[in-house]
């Protein structure tokens, strides 16, 4: 598979990929010119510039100063070269893991804001196009084994509101460890509880565990499933955005109209 191919794979699954090209060479190395390196989230680097130690230099550098597309010089065995990277920064993603009540109005909330909403219900009732007509993608399969073909990133959101304690259970043994921007679960205090501590007695980092925000959500009073959605998406923009979780009134916010 070429660097292309696999690039365009990549983000069809929704990962944000580090991409280096060199864009500027000497006359004696002209060969070299458009050859690309792609960085993958979980750490794999493909493709190759000009030669070994030249591409790791390229690396050093980018651990120092990824911060936005740009264009480098950089002297190598006393000639200068440039490259371009940037960062295909991927649409922020939602995987809601549950098709019920909930489920429904918060996929539409979701997709108002523009995240690509994944829905996943191992019930064909469930998980179809007619109970989510706003939904970027449904899987109807059993949770652990859809989740094996999800990628996470700081960019994703993973909503856990299955219908009982087991489904839970199988989506959090199969997402645990694995770092997004926000993951959360439903579930009353109780519930919650006895779930995260046997988590915890399987070996999952309490790190891991006190980052999972449960039980999900804002207290809005929320009581409707429209209103719990509301709560939840409430707390998501509030993590993704650095929200303080107060009331505008609070902090002075009010207006004199």
């Amino acid at each position: 598979m070429t660097l292309f191919k696999r690039l365009l794979a990549a983000t069809e699954r929704g990962e944000a990929v580090q991409m280096v090209t060199l864009v500027g060479v000497p006359e004696d190395n002209a060969s070299s010119l458009g050859q690309m390196l792609l960085l993958f989230p979980d750490g794999r680097v493909e493709g190759a510039l000009l030669n070994a130690a030249f591409t790791e230099k390229v690396l050093e550098i980018q651990q120092r100063q990824w911060e936005r597309p740009k264009v480098l010089s950089i002297t190598h065995d006393q000639q200068e070269y440039r490259v371009f990277w940037n960062s295909l920064v991927n649409k922020m993603r939602a995987v809601i893991l549950g098709g019920g009540h909930i489920s429904q109005p918060l996929a539409l909330f979701l997709s108002q804001l523009d995240y690509e909403v994944t829905v996943i219900d191992d019930r064909p009732e469930f998980a179809n196009r007619q109970r989510f007509p706003k939904a970027d993608r449904i899987i109807c399969e059993d949770f652990d084994k859809a989740l094996e073909h999800i990628t996470f990133d700081d960019n994703t959101a993973v909503i856990i509101v299955t219908r009982g304690h087991r489904y839970d259970l199988a989506c959090l043994r199969s997402i645990a460890g694995k770092k997004a921007g926000y993951i959360g679960m439903i579930g009353s205090f109780r519930r919650v509880k006895a779930v995260l501590q046997l988590l915890k007695e399987e070996g999952v980092s309490t790190q891991w565990l006190n980052a999972l925000k449960t039980p999900i959500g804002l207290d809005l009073g929320a009581q409707s499933p429209a209103e719990i959605a509301l709560s939840i998406v409430a707390e998501m923009v509030a993590q993704f955005k650095g929200g303080r979780y107060l009331p505008l009134s609070i902090l002075g916010g009010r207006q004199n109209g």
